[in-house]
Formats: structure tokens, C-alpha cells, sequence
């Protein structure tokens, strides 16, 4: 079963699954239509597989409650304390060269809900977990929760209604994964499979390339960052850096304006013929 056939399941069993998300709900801006559920529910889908590819590509982990996490492994090399020497090439090349010591394994870490009803899951723990740290937000690198607020402005929808998606989602994966169902979960930049009480999660050749670039480390560091960028930097200004964006752009206020143009014109032609009497054909003798 792909993502597909799991909205389409949670949206036949109201009663398991319930929430905003089962019924049409307006847009945040009135020049967008509402959408019947289900493609409700795969437009909240595809903004929350992009908010995510996004975080991980800016060096950050995600954790998805009742579902998993992504983050990464991270293998720190030997310092590069060669000569840098200008006949070889570009110099600041060079340096990012030397300075590209830290080897990024992208790893998907199952909650302990769905590790649960995964017996048959190997089990393995990607990640070291010291006593001390009991959660996975102290154990990922850069770990961020998956914030609902960014994906519901992509989809010009409330929050709430993203809530109960994502709720109504991972809950239907952990019922189906108990029933025996063979999963299909396809994000961009990786594939999550449940069959037969087992997860596999493979990840994309190219997302695992751009992980490690060489300028992939100045996103890891955080001190290469000056001060002035962080507390200048406004949240419009990053919302209108962020992919989700331009993921879907609204129709223009011309576009609009003639649409509705349209439908008064029709209105108007309708009553026009709804009040056109049809003639009095009795015959006088």
C-alpha cells in the first residue's frame, strides 16, 4: 500500500480515524477553492515530505511524533593539515577540501510506538544512546520537531487540520503495519517499507551526495554564521527563502477578479433565463 491507498483507508474508517481532516476545510486565502479530503490530505502529505527534505538538506534532523526521526550518523576523519598550494587549483577550494572531515550517513530512527508493533524489526540501534539521554532530541544531531505551522501555510490550511493529518496518517501505518500489510511510504528523498513486521528504510544516491559536499559542513557548524545574520534575519525573510514557499502559488488578483467576473455573468444569464416565460400557445376558436 502506497500513501494513496492509506488515506483512502483511513478516510473509509471515520470512526478509527477522526479529525478535521475527514471533511472539506476552507483555505487560509478566499482565491483558493476548498479540496475534497483525500487530495486535502495528499497536499498536507507532499508539503510535509518537502518541509522535511528541506530541514536534513540545511543540516538538521527531524522527528516525527509516533512515527520516527531522520538524522544522520556523523564519522569525524583526521584533520587535513597539508600545505595548501595555489598551483593546484582554486585556494577556498581547497580549504573546504581540508576543512570537509565529517562523513554524513542519513538514518531513519522508528518511534518506540512502531518500533512496538514491528516484531519482527531487527532492532538495531543506529544511534548510541547514553543513560542520560532518554530522548531523541538529545540524541539526534540538530533534532527539530516536525512543526505543523510552516506545512499549513504551504497548503494555505489551519494547523489543526495538519495536526490531525499527520495523526490520522502514522497512526493508520502502525494499524496496518499489526494487520500484516506490506507499506510503501515514498518521501523524496527516501523510501520507508513495512513488510512483514519489518522496516527497511532506504535513501536516495543523490540526497546521500548532497550530504556530503563540501559545503554541506558550513551548515553543520553553526559558528560559521555571523552573529548579525541570526538576530537581523526576520521569519518572513526565511519563510521567503524556504521552499514551501512557492510550493503552491495562489492565482493573482487578476486572474481571480476575472473568474469571478465570469461566474456573476453567469449568474446573471441564468436568472435571465429562469425568468423568460414561455409563451401562451391557446388557441382561440
Amino acid at each position: 500500500m502506497d500513501i494513496e491507498a492509506i488515506i483512502e483507508w483511513i478516510l473509509r474508517n471515520p470512526q478509527r480515524y477522526p479529525g478535521t481532516h475527514s471533511t472539506s476545510q476552507p483555505r487560509s486565502d478566499h482565491s483558493l477553492k476548498p479540496v475534497e479530503p483525500a487530495s486535502q490530505m495528499q497536499l498536507i502529505w507532499k508539503a510535509t515530505v518537502e518541509y522535511i527534505h528541506e530541514k536534513l538538506l540545511q543540516g538538521k534532523g527531524v522527528n516525527i511524533p509516533n512515527f520516527g526521526a531522520f538524522t544522520f550518523i556523523i564519522e569525524t576523519e583526521l584533520p587535513r593539515i597539508g600545505s595548501i598550494n595555489p598551483n593546484l587549483g582554486d585556494i577556498n577550494e581547497q580549504r573546504l577540501e581540508r576543512q570537509h572531515l565529517h562523513k554524513n550517513f542519513p538514518i531513519f530512527v522508528p518511534d518506540t510506538t512502531l518500533q512496538y508493533v514491528l516484531a519482527r524489526y531487527h532492532g538495531k540501534n543506529y544511534l548510541e544512546k547514553p543513560a542520560s539521554q532518554r530522548s531523541i532530541y538529545q540524541r539526534g544531531f540538530q533534532m527539530i520537531y516536525c512543526n505543523p505551522v510552516p506545512i499549513a501555510m504551504a497548503c494555505y490550511l489551519d494547523k489543526n487540520i495538519v495536526k490531525d493529518t499527520h495523526n490520522a496518517i502514522f497512526k493508520a501505518i502502525k494499524d496496518l503495519a499489526k494487520l500484516g500489510r506490506t507499506l510503501h511510504i515514498p518521501f523524496d528523498f527516501a523510501v520507508i517499507s513495512i513488510q512483514n513486521l519489518s522496516l527497511n528504510a532506504k535513501f536516495n544516491a543523490n540526497f546521500k551526495r548532497q550530504a556530503n559536499e563540501k559545503t554541506y559542513e558550513t551548515k553543520m557548524r553553526k559558528s560559521d554564521d555571523p552573529c548579525s545574520t541570526f538576530w537581523k534575519t526576520t521569519t518572513e525573510a526565511k519563510w521567503r527563502q524556504s521552499a514551501l514557499s512557492t510550493l503552491w502559488v495562489p492565482p493573482s488578483h487578476e486572474r481571480t477578479q476575472s473568474m469571478n467576473e465570469k461566474t456573476l455573468a453567469l449568474k446573471i444569464m441564468s436568472l435571465d433565463l429562469a425568468s423568460t416565460a414561455r409563451p401562451n400557445t391557446t388557441s382561440f376558436n
